[in-house]
């Protein structure tokens, strides 16, 4: 590797992590200064409409992201990339609305899970610049910007919520405020790199939703995977242990963070090699992200175990202490929801999304069955084992397809 892209690559993973930690930490202070101002409950509502908000960010996406930076012949122009990722955050609007009005709820609190909910438009619009950034070798430039528009959401919200003390205020004006930090951090960079006009050609935006087609489904199924319990407590318990569970499950996100800093920038590395037929160079990518997410979880299982209910306590307002076996099963669960992620963008590198398709399908069945039965009885408890059992069994069964993929590819002389 040259000097030049040693230096590429640093600014890579500085700008990227930067962007990564900023998305993870927005959601920490935005839930604590919610769960200070307003209390446990709002921070409850709060927490749901955020979950339906990337339920449905996942439609946003349409996992795109995965094919797109791996799309390293240029199969498809931004430009169609553009057309098709405009057409599905359309489509993400109208699912928001959707849910939020047929979810039972008072009108104040319909309005409210549509409005959190729409926060994550960005995070799906502005994707789409991001993944075409890394896509031309500048993931730096897609990386710096997320952190910017970030910043401005989080500092706005926080700023707004303390002094109105009003939630539906402040997010109808961070609403505002991140449609403009957005515009200003991705356009300039991206107009000097590729041209930003939309292809509106049905056959290339009707491709590139066939091809990601398995893909989108199968991340709805993992954002329901990881939501499923949320929506069980939101169905047998109450707002308050909603705002409890979203407290707790924050070591869970950690680990998933830290993890893909150092993954994500070498997906279109690990595309090159599997193109190549490079199977040895292609695993080394993948075991490396596993062991990041074993140190991860090693690190974040011990300051959990050890003064876990005295930070969220610190950070969320909110007396956790007794809920120490909750935190530790939804840490394990944290880790192997890491692990399956990286096995699925192999997956996904390796044009076997039927397979992951499977396994997503049978762990949405499994979990929803463990929800059922778990959350009645044993309350959150209840909803951490059935997100670690479900997790774990997603691992393993990425793993075993990545094996049989792999083995058959080699055995047919293609890799």
């Amino acid at each position: 590797m040259s000097r030049s892209e040693r230096s590429q690559l640093g600014r890579d993973y500085l700008w990227n992590s930067a962007a990564s930690l900023a998305g993870s930490l927005s959601l920490v202070v935005m839930l604590s200064v919610v769960s200070r101002s307003v209390g446990i409950e709002a921070a409850g509502v709060y927490a749901l409409a955020i979950a339906v908000g990337q339920q449905f960010q996942t439609l946003g996406m349409y996992e795109v992201r995965t094919y797109h930076v791996t799309d390293v012949e240029h199969r498809f122009s931004f430009g169609t990339y553009l057309a098709t990722r405009i057409l599905t955050v359309a489509l993400m609007i109208l699912g928001i609305i959707g849910y939020a009005v047929i979810s039972g709820k008072d009108a104040p609190t319909v309005l409210l899970i549509m409005l959190v909910a729409f926060l994550r438009l960005f995070d799906a619009f502005e994707d789409v610049f991001y993944s075409e950034f890394q896509r031309v070798g500048r993931l730096d430039l897609g990386g710096r910007a997320s952190f910017l528009r970030t910043l401005v959401t989080a500092g706005a919200f926080c700023l707004l919520l303390v002094v109105t003390g009003d939630l539906l205020i402040s997010t109808l004006v961070t609403l505002a405020a991140s449609l403009v930090a957005m515009v200003a951090t991705f356009l300039p960079p991206a107009r000097r790199l590729f041209p930003l006009t939309a292809q509106w050609d049905r056959r290339a935006i009707a491709r590139v939703l066939y091809e990601c087609l398995p893909l989108f489904i199968a991340l709805f199924i993992a954002m329901y995977l990881a939501n499923a319990p949320r929506y069980a407590i939101d169905r047998f318990l109450d707002s308050a242990q909603q705002g409890y569970f979203a407290i707790i499950y924050m070591p869970a996100v950690a680990i998933n963070q830290l993890s893909l800093l150092v993954f994500r920038p070498l997906l279109t590395r690990m595309a090159t090699r599997w193109v190549e037929g490079d199977w040895r160079g292609f695993t080394a990518i993948m075991r490396r992200g596993l062991r990041t997410t074993l140190a991860a979880f090693v690190v974040v299982a011990a300051v959990t175990y050890v003064a876990g209910p005295l930070i969220l306590g610190l950070v969320f307002g909110q007396d956790v202490s007794g809920m120490r076996p909750e935190l530790m099963v939804l840490v394990a669960g944290g880790a192997m929801n890491s692990a399956g992620v990286i096995l699925y963008y192999a997956l996904a590198t390796m044009r076997r999304q039927r397979l992951a398709l499977y396994a997503y399908l049978l762990a949405a069945a499994i979990i929803t069955a463990l929800c059922a039965v778990l959350v009645p009885p044993l309350g959150l408890l209840g909803a951490s084992l059935a997100y670690t059992g479900a997790m774990t069994l997603l691992a393993v069964l990425f793993a075993v397809g990545i094996h049989a993929a792999g083995r058959s590819a080699r055995a047919g002389g293609s890799r």
